[in-house]
Order: C-alpha cells, then sequence, then structure tokens
C-alpha cells in the first residue's frame, strides 16, 4: 500500500484539523502579508479624502451579524476616515439587526477623534420601507428621520438644520448583504437623485456591483474582508480585516492543496481499477 493508498482512508477529523489550525496560527501571529489596493477601493477613499470639512456623509447599514467578518470592519475603517477628515457623520440601516452593529461602531470610532453626538455624528436606526423609504428621503430627511435611536427629535439635532435632503449629503455609502441594500440605493435614491454612491459588500455579493462601477452609478468599491482590509492600509490602522486575511489566505491556500492531493488520490485508485 503506497502512500496515496494510506491517504485514501484518511480520518476526515485530520483535515477539520488541519483548517482549524491554518485558520487559528495566523491570528495569533500574523504573518505581514502585503496588501494590494485595488482601483475600487481607492477611488472611494480618493473621493472622502477631497471632500470638504463638514460635508455630510450618509452610512446605512443594511447587514446583520453574519455580514460582521467582512462588512463591520469596512464600516468602522470608513467611519475612522470621515472622522479623520472631520465630516459629519449620519447613519441609518435598512436592517434591523444593523442598528446595533451602526452604534457599536460609532461608539468604538467616534471618542478615537473627540467627536460629539448630534454635532458631528447622529444615528437614526432602522428605517423600513426600503424603496418608498428611500425615495421620500431623498425629498425630506426630516420626514423620514423624524427622531433618532434615542427619541430625540430630529429638529433638536444642530447638525441636521442644514441637512434636509439628498443634495445635502456629499456621498452615500451602503453597507450591504442582501436585499433591501445596495440594488434599492441605486435603482431608486441614485436614479432619482444622481448623489454619490458607494458600497461595501460581501466577497460573494461583490462581483454584481462592478458593472455599476463601469457606468458611474457607483463612486467606489468594498469588496469583502480583502476590501475592507485594504481600506485599513489606506488610513493606516490595521484592523481585524489585515489579519483575518492572514487566515484566510493561509486557509485558501491549504484547501486547494487537499483539492489537488484528492485528484492525486482519485487518480490513482482509478489506475488500479
Amino acid at each position: 500500500m503506497n502512500i496515496l493508498d494510506r491517504l485514501a482512508n484518511l480520518d476526515r477529523r485530520i483535515v477539520f484539523l488541519a483548517v482549524a489550525i491554518a485558520v487559528i496560527i495566523p491570528l495569533i501571529f500574523p504573518l505581514g502579508w502585503e496588501i494590494s489596493v485595488t482601483r475600487p477601493v481607492k477611488q472611494l477613499y480618493d473621493i472622502i479624502n477631497e471632500l470638504p470639512e463638514g460635508s455630510a456623509v450618509l452610512m446605512s447599514m443594511d447587514y446583520d451579524p453574519s455580514g460582521v467578518p467582512e462588512l463591520y470592519p469596512a464600516t468602522v475603517s470608513v467611519m475612522r476616515h470621515c472622522f479623520a477628515r472631520n465630516l459629519k457623520v449620519v447613519v441609518i440601516g435598512m436592517w434591523a439587526p444593523g442598528v446595533p452593529l451602526g452604534l457599536r461602531a460609532l461608539d468604538e470610532v467616534a471618542p478615537e477623534y473627540n467627536k460629539k453626538y448630534g454635532i458631528d455624528y447622529v444615528d437614526f436606526g432602522y428605517r423600513p420601507g426600503g424603496a418608498i423609504m428611500l425615495i421620500n428621503l431623498g425629498r425630506n430627511v426630516h420626514d423620514v428621520c423624524k427622531e433618532d435611536v434615542y427619541g430625540t427629535p430630529v429638529e433638536e439635532i444642530p447638525m441636521m438644520k442644514d441637512i434636509r435632503t439628498a443634495k445635502d449629503f456629499a456621498l452615500v455609502i451602503t453597507f450591504s448583504m442582501g436585499d433591501p441594500g445596495s440594488d434599492q440605493w441605486i435603482f431608486y435614491y441614485h436614479a432619482r437623485y444622481r448623489g454619490k454612491l458607494a458600497t461595501a459588500q460581501t466577497a460573494i455579493g461583490a462581483p454584481k456591483y462592478y458593472q455599476y462601477l463601469q457606468t458611474g452609478q457607483l463612486v467606489g468599491l468594498i469588496g469583502g474582508m480583502k476590501g475592507a482590509a485594504e481600506y485599513e492600509k489606506l488610513i493606516e490602522h490595521k484592523g481585524f480585516a489585515t489579519v483575518g486575511m492572514n487566515s484566510q489566505s493561509i486557509a485558501h491556500i491549504l484547501i486547494i492543496c487537499f483539492i489537488g492531493l484528492g485528484n492525486l488520490i482519485f487518480w490513482n485508485q482509478k489506475r488500479k481499477r
């Protein structure tokens, strides 16, 4: 019995253990591999860099906890960039589970830049209605966002006095993993109001949106954990995505090796038959 025959009868738990080790070890001991920045991510970074101080950026939390590994690092990185540039941040969400994620990101990032709630940023929480809500939001923000997540009327929030329609947002970014999400922002908000729109997507959803970059309907795209790691590199603040890419890369290499080995075992058994 040769080595391929022995491997054909390998306990599958050994494979699971090998994958677990490939994921865990790089998290503990980061490899420091270089991350190349792609054009869609750089485009978004450059646009935020060019916005005048005091400009308003609308962020929509359109994902749930299952999207946290890919979209939360992107959320935090973009917020850091906006606060570093002294931009005003308005947060909403078309997914109810996205509300605590948006609050968590604000609570994590805002203190780093000494930003004050109601003056530098505000969170209006879950806004139901999908396409209809977006149409009304662009027409009159105060009609849709009557009060924030703490119950404060929009008229009593200082930074919202000059933010009333779509034209008052210098940029809109949706962190999206499904429906409602980026599609509604593109088809109903951007098509009607023509503001700058960008998106952050899970890796599996990102390929669909490259066509909207080509048409100009999107001005930037952060795709999956890789895109979030690229943004962390641009703002020079390494976070979970950068570390996570080490594990993801090693695990992918290991899986490719297992696939190749499996094909060798199959070829060996077929040859013997």
